[in-house]
């Protein structure tokens, strides 16, 4: 059964909510803002991107920006929704207790990985926004926050499950899914780094050495749980 429901935004505060109407025009001049705008600020960051830098990229005037949307931080938080929107849509797939546990959780981490490997700048346009302005990262908590711990409740649970039936090794199923998340997380944080200052040693840029690496994050947690048991 999927554990995951379905899920829907709140309308937002402080009067930032969408123009009236279904024009045609009006939903691709609110998608060309909203592209601009995504391209922006995971080139640039929150603080260096302009509302100016995105009307003129989106091939609009910046009082039509102000139409669609009052301010920056509105714009952002719609860009900021519609990227972890997509980030729990992908998971709905793989929430599933009718397959068998590895197969579940090798799918976990390979959608995990997948999303920000569609996504490589995301990672570290979200860590430089939680550091820098954290303010604007509280207000998606409560929206969040329920979803993620679905995830991470779900796999922790299915973990513990086959820890009690003497399936996998005893550990700790919060640490194990640290791992996984850390895992992942570091081809996209910290890879890059690395790669620019060990020029030639791997491009984290290139499809074959990710996937490779997402490869050798799964052996990894497949030999942490059963060793040399058989699956």
């Amino acid at each position: 059964m999927n554990m995951i429901s379905e899920y829907v935004f709140e309308p937002a505060e402080n009067g930032m909510m969408e123009k009236s109407g279904t024009d045609g025009k009006q939903k691709s001049t609110e998608q060309a803002i909203m592209e601009a705008a995504e391209e922006l600020f995971l080139e640039k960051g929150y603080s260096q991107a302009t509302t100016t830098m995105i009307a003129r990229k989106a091939g609009v005037t910046h009082a039509m920006l102000h139409y669609y949307f009052r301010t920056k931080e509105h714009i952002f938080m719609k860009v900021l929704e519609k990227i972890l929107g997509e980030f729990m849509k992908s998971f709905r797939t793989v929430m599933s207790r009718e397959e068998p546990f590895w197969d579940t959780l090798e799918k976990g981490i390979s959608t995990h990985f997948d999303f920000f490997m569609a996504h490589p700048r995301f990672a570290s346009f979200l860590y430089d926004t939680i550091v820098h302005n954290p303010e604007l990262i509280g207000r998606l908590k409560e929206n969040f926050q329920p979803v993620i711990m679905k995830i991470l409740n779900f796999h922790v649970s299915r973990i513990q499950e086959e820890i009690d039936r003497g399936s996998i090794r005893k550990i700790d199923p919060v640490q194990l899914v640290t791992d996984i998340a850390s895992l992942n997380l570091s081809a996209f944080l910290l890879l890059p780094v690395a790669g620019t200052l060990l020029d030639g040693i791997f491009d984290a840029n290139d499809d074959a050495f990710l996937q490779a690496r997402k490869a050798e994050i799964i052996e990894l947690v497949r030999s942490r749980l059963y060793g040399d048991m058989r699956i």
